[in-house]
């Protein structure tokens, strides 16, 4: 079997859901993308599950990309030596055809329901789906608040930090441990290795472990110390010729990136003071504090409670998602009932013998 790895391509944050969906492939060089449209429950997860399979029984690698809503299930899979992806392309993650029959291939699993039957209970396929909106926009209600208290933490410290002292450091950094990997500069990928689920925070740890050898921690009592070190380093190693995982925070997706994996040089860098405890152990810690000038201690009272606070929103947005999760799994259940997923296998079959060579 192939090595493969776990990460999200989308996330719950305060902002709804964001989307790095447009890292899947590019139509404008030799990929190839198999998108999925369909309804819930219509069999998604398993078609990408099966072109997942047959990639790494033949001993491919690949990137599984599960769902921040439900984790059980897949969103996509990306089969990079095979030039390949394929994905759920239904919202919040909408895919549309660039290049069709050039670079995408439609599979609609539409074409084998039962159209009479599903028309019959319209009336609750759209009463669950209006619900389980609901609960997400809860849910981002929730997280939105979460978020405004990490910026009020950033807005504290954020005189005190010292980024002169931040960029020179992570130059010695990169100079020290990443040797220039040729003229050309590395590939920059965007990821969540963490995400807000039904099942609560998840942090996908075995993926850095399999990537990584030495993984060093950020210790970050100031909340965003971890970030601009982190993201400076990974910015500088892309330039150095590698390619580098880039991992942002469901919290705040549209800030400095909160890991970096550096799969090349068997290195990651991991921010310790997550929201998500990433039961990682690492080979040696960096402090913020030696990129503070004094003061910020006087902040200290304030910042810990607002933490705590955003812990509390944190865990009732996750109470929101896991009753979506519950109005979904009966939105499924409506359609599963009405597949005929014996003619869809035989269709998934024969486009994995013809994408998977």
């Amino acid at each position: 079997m192939a090595d493969t790895v776990s990460f999200f391509l989308g996330a719950n944050t305060p902002y709804g859901f964001v989307s790095f969906f447009d890292e899947l492939y590019n139509p404008y060089g030799t990929d190839r993308a198999v998108i999925i449209k369909g309804g819930p429950g219509t069999g998604k997860s398993g078609i990408i599950n099966a072109f997942a399979s047959a990639a790494e029984e033949k001993g491919l690698f690949t990137e599984r990309i599960y769902c921040a809503s439900d984790p059980k299930s897949l969103d996509g899979v990306i089969v990079p030596s095979a030039g390949l992806s394929v994905a759920d392309g239904t919202s919040p993650h909408t895919l549309e055809p660039i290049f069709p029959g050039a670079s995408e291939k439609i599979i609609n699993t539409g074409d084998f329901w039962n159209d009479r039957a599903l028309f019959e209970k319209g009336e609750e396929i759209r009463r669950l789906t209006l619900e389980n909106s609901l609960h997400h926009r809860r849910s981002t209600a929730y997280l939105s608040a979460a978020g405004k208290l990490k910026e009020e933490n950033i807005r504290l410290t954020a005189p005190f930090v010292n980024r002169e002292k931040i960029y020179s450091y992570a130059l010695r950094f990169v100079n020290r441990e990443l040797p220039r990997e040729g003229g050309l500069p590395g590939k920059k990928r965007r990821r969540f290795i963490s995400a807000f689920s039904p099942e609560g925070k998840i942090f996908f740890k075995d993926t850095v472990m399999k990537k990584a050898y030495r993984i060093i921690g950020v210790e970050d009592e100031y909340s965003h110390i971890s970030a601009l070190l982190i993201d400076r380093i990974g910015e500088l190693a892309v330039k150095r010729g590698y390619d580098v995982y880039f991992c942002y925070c469901p919290l705040s997706p549209k800030g400095e990136c909160e890991h970096i994996i550096i799969p090349k040089a068997g290195l990651a860098l991991i921010s310790e003071r997550s929201v998500h405890n990433t039961g990682l152990v690492f080979d040696r810690v960096l402090h913020s504090g030696r990129f503070m000038y004094e003061g910020a201690q006087k902040h200290r009272k304030q910042l810990s409670f607002n933490r705590r606070l955003q812990s509390e929103l944190i865990k009732e947005s996750i109470n929101c998602l896991k009753k979506a999760k519950e109005v979904h799994d009966s939105l499924e259940k409506l359609y599963i009932d009405e597949m005929d997923f014996d003619a869809l296998g035989k269709v998934v079959q024969k486009t994995v013998q013809d994408f998977v060579r």
